[in-house]
């Protein structure tokens, strides 16, 4: 329900995407070029003048985003999602970029590092990983870096690294941080070094159930790790609908129906119980399971203070839905954690979800139309995603 990407943008993107691999498939790019010759003229330069004559029907602006989204159908139909069965290619990292790692290494520990080896890890969205084999004065150890790229999702490493240190401190089980770069002066974006996890992502009944018992015990950790204001559980739910208005502000200020979403859930949206630790991102994917660790939560870029709703209403409803519907999972959390709502609650932190989502997806349409490095997802996300999660928020709130 913005002005869409300039036509030019998108046309150097597939170009460039054609020719490397890592960003996005020939067949991705094919549905880009798909949605960029179906979609016509921009209708945002109407609309703008319609909102400036003065208000419009929220009918209208409902008619509105169904067009929208159904033009960016070919973009839906691109995204890789969290799908857990996409195979990614293994490639090298940049050798320039490598060797600029190698030297920042060296920088740090004060002798000679060698970074033996660097290969571009595939599926992530909010950063840029690699995994990379470090030798230090003989020693061998492999390590991931998480590259930010942009701003994406509106997360910065400075506050996962401080999330999963306080976390690390406390007893919960994430990767050890070994380094923080956050000055973005070598790789050109800030990132951190942190331990490659062992383990693998399981989808049987005992590996969803010990995902459900890491939630619900991250739940239990003292909030002061991250946050020590004592602010109220009401005051909290306030503070994160204004941070996510915030974002979505800077990325794209003439969105009715986002404005319309966060005023309905001030209103609305009411705390379930004491403010949590909220991961933001749990579920299928960002769990590695391993028969001597256990189980290490990873992707902690979303990382905040919150209602545990939040947590539990993304995982069934949304991060879930791929495994097994809502009701199923109602049904497990209720058994497994004794985690359970009534059908309001439910359906207001799915609606929170939506908003959320819908601010923080904006941020990708501004990574990718700022580039450098131009993804498929990118553009997905930052368009198709976003005005899926909005539609799906307008469906609550019109209910």
């Amino acid at each position: 329900m913005e002005a869409w990407i300039a036509d030019d943008v998108i046309r150097g993107a597939i170009a460039a995407g054609l020719a490397d691999s890592t960003l996005g498939s020939a067949d991705q790019w094919s549905a880009v070029q798909r949605h960029l010759d179906e979609r016509g003229a921009d209708p945002w330069p109407q609309r703008r003048e319609a909102l400036l004559r003065g208000d419009v029907p929220f009918a209208t602006l409902q008619g509105w985003l169904d067009d929208d989204v159904a033009t960016a159908a070919p973009l839906m139909a691109a995204f890789t999602s969290h799908d857990t069965t996409i195979e990614h290619a293994d490639t090298a990292v940049d050798e320039q970029e490598r060797q600029l790692l190698e030297k920042w290494l060296a920088d740090q520990a004060g002798h000679a590092v060698d970074v033996r080896s660097a290969s571009v890890i595939g599926g992530g969205f909010s950063r840029r990983m690699w995994r990379v084999t470090i030798e230090d004065q003989g020693q061998e150890r492999r390590a991931i870096v998480r590259i930010e790229q942009g701003g994406m999702f509106g997360t910065d490493s400075v506050t996962e690294v401080r999330a999963m240190r306080a976390l690390h401190e406390a007893g919960f089980s994430v990767p050890r941080v070994e380094l923080l770069e956050d000055t973005g002066t070598v790789l050109g974006e800030p990132f951190f070094i942190m331990e490659e996890v062992p383990g693998v992502v399981r989808l049987d009944d005992a590996g969803l159930d010990d995902i459900i018992r890491s939630v619900d015990r991250l739940h239990q950790m003292p909030v002061s790790a991250l946050d020590a204001s004592g602010r109220s559980a009401e005051q909290v739910i306030q503070d994160n609908i204004e941070g996510w208005r915030r974002m979505y502000r800077e990325h794209a200020p003439e969105l009715p129906l986002v404005e319309y979403g966060a005023d309905w859930l001030l209103e609305n949206l009411k705390p379930t119980g004491p403010s949590v630790i909220v991961h933001g991102d749990a579920g299928p994917g960002n769990a590695l399971f391993d028969p001597e660790r256990g189980l290490t939560t990873i992707d902690w870029e979303f990382a905040h203070v919150g209602d545990a709703a939040e947590d539990w209403a993304y995982l069934a409803l949304i991060r879930g839905r791929r495994i097994m519907d809502g009701d199923a999972w109602k049904a497990r959390l209720a058994d497994v954690a004794e985690v359970s709502y009534t059908p309001d609650e439910w359906r207001m932190w799915l609606a929170y979800n939506h908003f959320r989502g819908a601010c923080v997806n904006l941020s990708a349409r501004t990574v990718f139309e700022n580039g450098p490095r131009r993804t498929v997802d990118q553009l997905a996300i930052g368009v198709a995603v976003h005005l899926r999660f909005l539609s799906q928020l307008t469906q609550i709130m019109g209910e």
